[in-house]
């Protein structure tokens, strides 16, 4: 009886032992080919007092600073050789752009400059209070200018560029409701807007995101998906889109989904199970070939920020490697890949 014992024991171990280094070919074979896309980024500010903005090496788990100021709400340009962000900090205020290969800073203009734009148009001025508490997001490049949210409530898009010299804002998209995230895809005959909003039905206190894709040139809308959830906390909305417009990335607690803009169907990828946390970003790769997602832990009367954890899941096999779990008190701004 005891060699018996002895022996399922042995083989117990045995199946553990192959399961692990199966998880580990894995985990490998996936990093092997990460590496080759273009680096992760975020901004952030250390609890150690350390901020700026950085790009992680997936392969070594190490983070570069490429920035003393740090880019709040960071996008990538499409060819993903810069990097555009807002800049909220007492010396300069406004957005600002990184190139991504020699690291040097640029500012686009400042948030003088952006309230005589919205003056123009009839939009309300931003003033400016403290580091980190903005009122613009999300910016990113589009055509020759930039888009953003103005203002905190996400319901109006603007566009702004040069004109002669001279710049120039109008409002690109505009809602009675809250927006948390948009995406624009430029193709050769239409350009279409993405856009996650939260509506309300305050006598059910039903609460939904509706991802719509609207054409800019039209102004119709088009619903794709209803995802409920009872709460969402993060301004950067819980969806993405690839860069050739065939798939939105979402998570559906505790689900994490493909959507295919041909079939209207959704793949499910991989599974997240959340306690007393948040899903806080979600990015394809810039070939939509990988998920990254980070989770949030939610502090103690909100004193610290979210502790977050990064992920990257295979959207082809669905296997899934943790990155990194940063500290708590680190407080992240931003971030893209």
């Amino acid at each position: 009886m005891k060699r018996r014992i002895i022996k399922v024991f042995i083989f117990l171990i045995t199946i553990l032992c192959v399961v692990c280094l199966y998880k580990v070919y894995i985990n490998y074979d996936m990093i092997k080919e990460i590496i080759k896309q273009p680096p992760i980024v975020f901004s952030i500010r250390f609890k150690d007092g350390d901020k700026g903005t950085f790009k992680y090496n997936i392969n070594t788990e190490k983070a570069e600073k490429i920035s003393d100021y740090v880019f709040q709400d960071l996008s990538y340009s499409n060819d993903y050789e810069k990097i555009i962000g807002l800049i909220w900090e007492d010396k300069f205020q406004g957005l600002a752009e990184l190139d991504m290969k020699q690291y040097t800073f640029k500012t686009i203009i400042d948030l003088e400059e952006l309230n005589k734009c919205a003056k123009d148009i009839g939009l309300d001025e931003i003033k400016y209070d403290m580091p980190g508490v903005a009122g613009i997001h999300m910016p990113q490049f589009y055509k020759d200018g930039c888009t953003f949210f103005w203002k905190n409530s996400g319901d109006v898009i603007c566009y702004f560029n040069k004109q002669n010299d001279v710049w120039k804002m109008k409002v690109l998209y505009k809602s009675e409701h809250e927006n948390y995230s948009y995406h624009i895809k430029e193709e050769n005959n239409r350009d279409l807007l993405f856009v996650e909003s939260r509506y309300e039905i305050y006598n059910q206190k039903i609460e939904k995101i509706n991802i719509d894709k609207n054409n800019l040139e039209t102004f119709g809308e088009e619903e794709l998906l209803i995802t409920p959830r009872k709460n969402f906390s993060d301004s950067t909305g819980n969806m993405d889109v690839s860069n050739d417009t065939t798939m939105i990335s979402y998570y559906q607690e505790p689900n994490i989904y493909i959507y295919d803009l041909e079939t209207r169907n959704s793949k499910h990828i991989n599974n997240q199970y959340l306690l007393w946390q948040h899903i806080v970003y979600i990015k394809l790769s810039s070939d939509a070939k990988y998920i990254f997602y980070a989770v949030g832990d939610i502090p103690f009367f909100w004193s610290d920020g979210y502790r977050l954890n990064f992920f990257i899941v295979d959207v082809k096999t669905g296997n899934k490697i943790r990155l990194d779990k940063w500290k708590k008190g680190d407080m992240f701004y931003g971030v893209d890949w």
